[in-house]
C-alpha cells in the first residue's frame, strides 16, 4: 500500500515539493491531501493531483488519514505545525527553518525527540553528492585540520511570496534564516563543531518592500566562531545577479590546503599548500540539479530520503537535532546586527 502523503502550503515551494514526489516517488506515494488559504495556489495543486482531497485550513489536513505531511508555509508558522503534525501521529517533512526564534527551535528540538515520527528539515544540500564530497575530502584529511569556512552569495532578490511574508522578519526571521540557513548549516556540517558566537552587520539598500523596521537585510556581512576555534564568515547581497546568473561560491580551508566550490561546473576546486601549483587539482563529481525552484543539488534526493526513512524507519540526515545549529547560527547574526554586538549562542 502506498503511504498516503498531505501537502501543507502550495507557492512555489509546495508546488516544487508536489512535482518532485511525483516524478521520483510515485510507486511508494499517493498525494492525497492538498491545502493553502491562497485559491490560485491550491488549484494549481489540484490540476496536478485532481483527485486529491482539497482542505483551507491546516486543521482540516492535520485531521485528515495521512502518513506524512509536507510543509511549505511561511516560517512563523512551522514550530506550531510542527507540534500538531507529530501529536497527530504523522511523519513530517518540513521546510527549513525549524523556527524563528530559539525559543520555537528548541521546542521543535523536543517535540520530534520525543516522538517516534519522522520529521525531516528541508536541507537538501546535504543530500547532494556534491556537497557529500567535500564532506568526504575534509574527513579524509584533505585540508588537515580546518581553520576557516566561508561562504560568499551575489544574488538577486526574493522571489515573490502571498502577502510578502518573507519581506518581514517577523514572519520569515529574518533574510539570514530564511535562505542562508542552509550556507550556516553546510558549513556546521563540513566544520563537525558548534557555533558559538557571532558578529554580524546588515541593512536594507534596495529591495525595500515593507516600511519600518521589519523590512529584512538585502544585504549583511556575518563573522562567526565555533567551538573548536575554526572561524567563519558569510556575505551576502541579494541586489547583485540574478537566477541563473546568480554566484554562490563556499569553501574551506586548512592547515594542508583549500577546497572551493564551483557549483556551475559541479566541480571542487583543491589546492594543496607547500605545492607550486598554477591550476588547482579538480574534483569532478556526478549530481543532478533539482526540478524544485532553483534547481537546487539535493532537492530529487531528499524526497527519496524521506520515503525511506519512513519505510525504514531510521532517522534523517536532516533531523532536527543534526541541523538546529544552522537556525540558531543564522537567528544570533540577525540579532547582532539588529543589537550591534557579539552574540554568544546558547547550548
Amino acid at each position: 500500500m502506498k503511504l498516503r502523503i498531505g501537502l501543507l502550503g502550495l507557492g512555489a515551494m509546495g508546488l516544487s515539493h508536489l512535482h518532485a514526489l511525483r516524478k521520483l516517488c510515485s510507486d511508494q506515494v499517493a498525494i492525497t491531501a492538498l491545502c493553502d488559504t491562497n485559491e490560485t495556489n491550491l488549484q494549481a495543486a489540484r490540476d496536478v493531483v485532481p483527485a486529491a482531497k482539497a482542505f483551507q485550513t491546516p486543521d482540516e489536513l492535520i485531521k485528515t488519514p495521512l502518513d506524512a505531511i509536507v510543509v511549505s508555509t511561511p516560517n512563523s508558522t512551522h514550530a506550531r505545525l510542527a507540534e500538531e503534525i507529530l501529536a497527530a501521529g504523522k511523519h513530517l517533512f518540513l521546510e527549513r527553518p525549524c523556527g524563528i526564534t530559539r525559543e520555537e527551535c528548541r521546542r521543535v528540538l523536543e517535540v520530534a525527540e520525543r516522538s517516534d515520527r519522522i520529521l525531516m528539515l528541508g536541507h537538501e544540500l546535504r543530500y547532494s553528492s556534491y556537497f557529500q564530497r567535500i564532506k568526504d575530502l575534509v574527513a579524509a584529511g584533505e585540508v588537515a585540520q580546518p581553520r576557516m569556512v566561508w561562504t560568499r552569495e551575489f544574488r538577486g532578490p526574493f522571489q515573490k511570496k502571498a502577502g510578502d511574508w518573507i519581506q518581514d522578519d517577523r514572519q520569515s526571521g529574518g533574510c539570514l534564516v530564511d535562505k542562508n540557513s542552509h550556507h550556516f548549516d553546510m558549513m556546521n556540517w563540513w566544520v563537525g563543531a558548534r557555533p558559538r558566537r557571532v558578529s554580524a552587520f546588515g541593512g536594507c539598500a534596495v529591495n525595500r518592500i515593507l516600511e519600518g523596521r521589519h523590512q529584512v537585510h538585502d544585504h549583511a556581512t556575518v563573522s562567526f566562531e565555533y567551538d573548536n576555534g575554526v572561524r567563519g564568515t558569510l556575505q551576502l547581497c541579494m541586489f547583485a545577479l540574478d537566477f541563473p546568473n546568480e554566484d554562490l561560491e563556499m569553501g574551506i580551508v586548512g592547515e594542508a590546503g583549500m577546497l572551493v566550490t564551483s557549483i556551475s561546473q559541479i566541480q571542487i576546486l583543491q589546492w594543496k599548500h607547500g605545492r607550486h601549483q598554477k591550476e588547482p587539482i579538480i574534483h569532478q563529481v556526478w549530481a543532478k540539479h533539482g526540478e524544485g525552484w532553483g534547481s537546487h543539488l539535493g532537492f530529487d534526493e531528499i524526497h527519496q530520503e524521506f520515503i525511506k526513512c519512513i519505510l525504514e524507519k531510521r532517522k534523517p540526515l536532516t533531523s532536527v537535532r543534526n541541523c538546529i545549529d544552522g537556525t540558531l547560527l543564522a537567528l544570533a547574526a540577525e540579532e547582532s546586527i539588529k543589537k550591534r554586538r557579539i552574540i554568544e549562542i546558547e547550548e
